[in-house]
């Protein structure tokens, strides 16, 4: 039996963690997933142990995933673009940062807008500056999108998330911008995307957007996971948008961070089935994966 940690500073209520053991156990592996609650000035001597037999890995949970990024021996070329990491494997006693975010994020996306990338909008708004923003901003970066904003209500994590990309950035327009309605309104009126990683709309009635400052036909990728119809999806689909919510980005993810701790292919349909159970929904009001 190998141990599996999840990294945190704090726990609630984790559907990434209920997915995962539901998957570990249908196919019948000899891991444990435990919970780890560490303070950041923690973390060098945390992932050291990482490196001891007894363990496969660890899941990285915010806020830690930028640091640990500069913890491990290397990075998967998604983490390194990213500057953060929720997977870390263990090869022998070397340390390797993942991003399956990434993962999640583009294939929410493709599935959203075209798997052509080339095909994607060239205007895009996105709102949040947390890990979760860092892998949108990677996907739409390696596709080609021409203009970012990002928005947040602390300007300068939203300055950090674009100091961190300029040099990957040098053929887009990657600007952060105050979270405030009237420059949201002119970002949103020249941009054909808006993807929410903010966390706002977890809540039952909330929007990070007032209606009014939603233009025709938008593509809506709301992160939220906890609803299968957000505000903000509601909002935009009543001008024509073309939405979708978190859950086919996180069980994208999902199956790439099982793959990659096991080796295994991942059981789409458990992994499924063990959202639907955590959400409290109907299996069939869940997204399919590649569907």
């Amino acid at each position: 039996m190998q141990r599996l940690p999840i990294i945190a500073q704090s726990f609630t209520h984790s559907a990434f963690e209920a997915v995962q053991q539901a998957a570990i156990q249908a196919a019948g592996l000899p891991l444990a997933i435990e919970r780890w609650e560490k303070r950041p000035h923690l973390l060098p001597d945390v992932v050291a142990q990482l490196r001891r037999d007894e363990f496969a890995g660890a899941l990285v949970e915010a806020p830690h995933k930028e640091k640990v990024a500069t913890l491990v021996d290397a990075l998967s070329d998604d983490a390194r673009s990213a500057g953060a990491v929720n997977l870390v494997v263990r090869d022998g006693d070397q340390l390797r940062g993942h991003n399956t975010d990434v993962d999640g994020v583009r294939a929410g996306l493709r599935s959203l807008i075209s798997a052509d990338e080339a095909a994607w909008p060239q205007g895009a708004v996105l709102l949040g500056a947390g890990g979760g923003a860092r892998a949108v901003v990677t996907v739409l970066l390696g596709s080609g999108v021409q203009h970012v904003s990002v928005f947040n209500r602390h300007l300068h994590r939203a300055e950090a998330v674009v100091a961190h990309f300029a040099r990957a950035a040098r053929r887009t327009e990657l600007r952060a911008r105050p979270w405030h309605e009237t420059i949201m309104e002119a970002d949103l009126a020249k941009a054909q995307l808006v993807v929410n990683g903010s966390g706002i709309g977890v809540e039952e009635g909330q929007s990070p957007i007032p209606a009014e400052l939603l233009p025709d036909g938008l593509f809506v990728l709301d992160l939220v996971l906890n609803h299968d119809v957000t505000p903000l999806m509601r909002d935009a689909e009543a001008r024509s948008g073309t939405v979708a919510n978190g859950q086919r980005s996180f069980l994208a993810a999902s199956a790439a961070t099982f793959q990659l701790i096991t080796g295994q292919e991942a059981p789409a349909e458990v992994m499924r089935s063990a959202l639907a159970t955590d959400l409290g929904l109907p299996v069939d009001r869940v997204a399919v994966v590649g569907d």
